[in-house]
């Protein structure tokens, strides 16, 4: 029976295994069925044709002259429907990560290439915002956010904690690498991010807190730390951001910043729990956490 003017696929299967092989008992290996399975389906291949597609010789079987005008074309479909759905399955996944700017400049970016290295079926797709992620809107598989803790429903896990740090040019320093207290906000400008820390820090010493308000905000810690690095002042700001420059000496680290609940600060990883171990997001959050322990930036 030929369907929209279409044999049976299963039939066009048997008997193209049956074409190659000539050979029902090949064939049935082949597609791991019966040889009457095989001839069953052949048999009823020709009853909707309403021809003869095999010949039953001595030593097997032959086309005739139906069958052979049949072979190739079904050949010829198979191979495309092959190829097709070959591009699909191994189309690369898109991963689509959410991050704020100055985590995805100064530690995400330089490390990525080894993630797209070692996972070479994943595109990765960076969005830098420090706006709140709706993972079913926005088309977000993992986030990585800096704070105490991450929305209730979300499936989430610290990466590193933040561990602040004053850090400025080496060239704002006395002799013996330190500045004073005094000298923060009058000698030295505090350079300010979003979050605010130097009035967290000015709470804890006890000192006015109005003046840690002094000086330049910057909407992103990426900024307040371009403008440490130029010498515009101190900044305040997660210590992984900055490992590479302090390592280096283009900055420095000159008072000692106690922050309370300081462990409890950091950049967590968030995803939706149902998608927590898929494929994608799974080599993302592993590569990240290996990236987190695996050494200074």
């Amino acid at each position: 029976m030929l369907v929209d003017g279409l044999p049976p696929l299963n039939a066009l299967r048997a008997f193209r295994a049956a074409a190659r092989h000539l050979s029902f008992r090949a064939a049935a290996e082949a597609l791991n069925v019966t040889q009457s399975a095989v001839a069953q389906q052949v048999r009823g291949l020709e009853q909707a044709l309403g021809a003869r597609l095999f010949e039953r010789q001595a030593r097997g079987l032959a086309l005739t002259a139906a069958g052979e005008a049949l072979h190739q074309p079904v050949e010829q479909a198979f191979r495309l429907i092959g190829d097709a759905a070959a591009r699909i399955a191994h189309q690369a996944e898109v991963l689509t990560v959410s991050a704020t700017p100055s985590f995805v400049s100064r530690w995400l970016v330089p490390r990525l290439d080894s993630f797209t290295r070692g996972h070479p079926g994943i595109d990765v797709r960076l969005s830098a915002s420090n706006d709140l992620v709706d993972f079913h809107r926005d088309g977000v598989d993992l986030a990585v956010r800096y704070g105490f803790g991450v929305d209730p429903g979300l499936a989430s896990q610290m990466l590193f904690p933040a561990n602040p740090v004053a850090v400025c040019s080496p060239a704002l320093c006395g002799p013996d690498g330190r500045i004073a207290v005094e000298d923060l906000g009058t000698r030295i400008p505090l350079l300010h991010d979003s979050h605010f820390l130097w009035a967290e820090w000015y709470r804890v010493l006890g000192r006015d807190e109005a003046e840690a308000r002094r000086g330049v905000r910057f909407s992103h810690t990426l900024h307040a730390i371009e403008a440490a690095l130029l010498g515009q002042g101190i900044a305040l700001v997660p210590r992984p951001l900055v490992e590479r420059e302090l390592h280096a000496g283009q900055l420095v680290a000159p008072l000692d910043i106690h922050l309370p609940e300081a462990g409890a600060r950091g950049f967590h990883i968030v995803a939706p729990p149902e998608t927590w171990d898929s494929r994608k997001v799974s080599a993302m959050r592993l590569w990240l956490l290996a990236e987190a322990t695996g050494g200074a930036a």
